[in-house]
């Protein structure tokens, strides 16, 4: 009765052993592409096709604002910033996932933490625009262009070219 319960028992812990096998191989790619290390230049690389979109569109969204607000036109002009915050903070989510060279993950998680800044004061500049209150737009305004500086500054010797905003152009 011993030799029979062992034998039958063979089948199932091969089969345990087996799924353990398979649910361990997906597990083990997914490990070992994101432990693939990456350089500077190549993440540089990676991450400018985002910038320069985001770039292109935000520049469509937010031309001529300026205007609109010296005109008065605050509401429009709101709405506008309103949506350069959200493809904004899309954009820095995709770059967000794009593999990190390891030596410089301290530097680009400040960086990343001033890119949030930058979309949260777009959207503060957007909100308060949309309630017709200017100069709140404009303390934020400054805010968002010390947060830009910060974020230039801190990810200056990368050599981006696109991931760079200038929101001198827009407020």
């Amino acid at each position: 009765m011993g030799s029979s319960t062992r034998t039958s028992r063979l089948p199932a812990l091969g089969l345990a052993l087996v799924v353990a096998l398979l649910a361990a191989v997906p597990v083990a790619l997914a490990a070992e592409g994101e432990g693939e290390e990456v350089d500077r230049t190549d993440y540089v690389k990676r991450l400018e096709p985002i910038c320069a979109a985001n770039s292109k569109s935000n520049s469509k969204i937010l031309k001529g604002v300026k205007r609109q607000v010296q005109k008065g036109k605050l509401v429009p002009a709101g709405k506008r910033f309103v949506r350069a915050s959200s493809l904004f903070g899309r954009s820095v989510g995709q770059m967000e996932k794009v593999p990190q060279p390891s030596a410089d993950e301290a530097k680009l998680t400040t960086w990343f933490g001033y890119l949030k800044g930058q979309q949260r004061f777009l959207l503060l500049v957007g909100k308060a625009l949309k309630s017709g209150d200017k100069v709140q737009a404009q303390r934020y305004a400054v805010k968002l262009n010390k947060e830009n500086k910060k974020a230039k500054n801190t990810v200056i010797s990368f050599g981006f070219k696109e991931c760079r905003i200038d929101s001198s152009r827009y407020i």
